[in-house]
């Protein structure tokens, strides 16, 4: 797919999908959403995925696939080196950086996400190209390893701030257990 020569598709195989980012942000959220079973996700996301009828389950599940991939195919994980492997960490949340994520678009692209109206794939090419901003900065927080050639105090405090802005809610005993980690990890 080329959207500068082709645009954006409003259809998969003959069959209408819902473009808008809105809906591609309520897909994503429903299917991280650990509250409901995995089979009533996908259910609910094939639902707002598709305008009118839902195809045949093989051709759905490749459509919402595609889909959330930004109209990619995607990558045969058989065929991707150790080097390429991509890192399964959740960067960011749709709803806890909503509002990070509302003000690096007007930031960069003077765009109100509350008015305006966009293609979910016009959207994630924007967000994959956001400017620095907080947006990026707690990502590259989230993202960031921690490793032995940095400082201890470099250390102690990215394992603050990862632990500021992390994305999993953690029991009171987790929580220790992880500080305990961080403090051996830092020399403290």
């Amino acid at each position: 797919m080329n959207a500068i020569l082709d645009g954006y598709p409003d259809e998969f195989e003959g069959y209408l999908i819902r473009t808008d980012f809105r809906i591609g942000i309520q897909i994503a959220l429903c299917l991280e959403d650990q509250e409901i079973e995995e089979t009533e996700r996908v259910a609910i996301a094939l639902d707002l995925l598709f305008g009118r009828g839902i195809p045949d389950y093989e051709t759905a599940f490749r459509c919402l696939a595609w889909y959330m991939n930004g109209g990619q195919e995607q990558r045969d994980k058989k065929n991707v080196s150790e080097d390429e492997e991509e890192e399964t960490d959740q960067a960011f949340d749709f709803e806890i950086d909503s509002g990070r994520i509302m003000t690096a678009f007007l930031r960069s692209y003077n765009i109100d996400l509350t008015k305006e109206k966009m293609h979910w794939f016009h959207f994630l090419a924007l967000i994959g190209d956001v400017g620095e901003c907080a947006f990026t900065n707690v990502i590259n927080i989230r993202t960031k390893k921690l490793t032995s050639s940095m400082s201890s105090d470099q250390r102690a405090t990215y394992a603050e701030l990862k632990k500021k802005y992390s994305l999993v809610e953690y029991t009171e005993d987790e929580r220790a257990k992880i500080d305990e980690f961080f403090a051996q990890l830092t020399g403290e």
